[in-house]
């Protein structure tokens, strides 16, 4: 009996967690890879304990990372290939839910100089990076 106990307590504590930023788990978290062409996929998943527009912070978030990671300044976002075929921007990460869980999908051009539509890494972290903060403890 105390094994059933601890076993429904440990799985009603994980189900209760909120999303933290980070890398895909059980939670949730980012996933990013390369492809198609030029373009890198950035998705951010999230759980049913927080909200789509967290996802996209995070996700847009995940999108300034990568592009400092790969050493470039600049990228822009497409929230389709559709609109990346036609080159046309997006500001924000796609958002949809699937049985009530938040996610964030990006298509993202890595570029070394800034031109029309694009968003400079640095000022996305440094807008976004309190957000972070304030949301994931651990990381503060």
């Amino acid at each position: 009996m105390k094994k059933v106990f601890v076993i429904a307590m440990l799985s009603w504590a994980l189900g209760g967690c909120a999303t933290q930023y980070g890398s895909s788990g059980f939670t949730g978290g980012h996933t990013d890879r390369a492809g198609p062409g030029k373009l890198q996929k950035v998705d951010f998943n999230g759980n049913g304990y927080i909200t789509s527009e967290l996802v996209q912070k995070y996700a847009l978030y995940r999108c300034a990372e990568l592009a400092k990671q790969k050493g470039k300044q600049h990228f822009i976002i497409y929230d389709s290939l559709f609109a990346a075929a036609l080159d046309r921007p997006s500001a924000l990460p796609r958002v949809g839910t699937l049985g009530n869980k938040p996610s964030a999908t990006a298509f993202m051009l890595l570029l070394d100089e800034p031109r029309s539509g694009s968003k400079q890494a640095q000022a996305v972290i440094d807008e976004i990076d309190p957000v972070i903060k304030a949301n994931n403890p651990t990381q503060r």
